[in-house]
């Protein structure tokens, strides 16, 4: 990774700990799915983007899956993307992890640089990207009324369903 990307990350992880965002372009991370395929950030632009960084071992992590592949089950028809982001250091975990929990969500991998950056203030860290690639809203650790919360940063860019005639 070249230096200006690891300067970017490191300014974001910053923010997100200050709590404060620039209407800054969220970096283009470049992460691997389970099943071997990739994915580009800037190939989901147009769409509200829900990064979400977790681990099978972290325990509000595995309060709040659920509540993602709610998310993901409601707007998936919709110009809306869920990238659940392990950072386990053992990816084998995390098939069985899912199949246990019944999740179906798409799950993809940073690179390690790019996971303890985005994670530098704990995880789950959950990210919110606007059609235009920029950060709406960050958080980080668990609340269980934090849906309501998402919700209400991610329907305000979500278009309209179509309605079959």
């Amino acid at each position: 990774m070249g230096r200006k990307l690891r300067v970017v990350l490191g300014a974001l992880a910053l923010s997100l700990a200050a709590g404060a965002f620039a209407a800054e372009t969220f970096p283009d991370l470049d992460l691997q799915g389970k099943d071997g395929e990739g994915i580009r950030l800037s190939q989901l632009r147009g769409n509200v983007v829900f990064l979400n960084f977790w681990a099978t071992w972290c325990g509000p992590c595995r309060m709040e899956l659920p509540l993602l592949q709610d998310l993901y089950n409601k707007y998936s028809d919709r110009n809306f993307s869920v990238l659940a982001i392990d950072v386990d250091s053992d990816r084998s975990r995390v098939e069985p992890f899912l199949k246990k929990n019944n999740l179906s969500l798409p799950v993809y991998f940073a690179s390690p640089l790019d996971a303890s950056t985005m994670t530098a203030n704990g995880i789950p860290t959950s990210i919110i990207l606007k059609p235009s690639g920029e950060v709406e809203k960050a958080f980080i650790g668990f609340d269980p009324e934090i849906e309501k919360q998402w919700i209400e940063h991610i329907e305000k860019y979500l278009k309209k369903k179509r309605t079959g005639k």
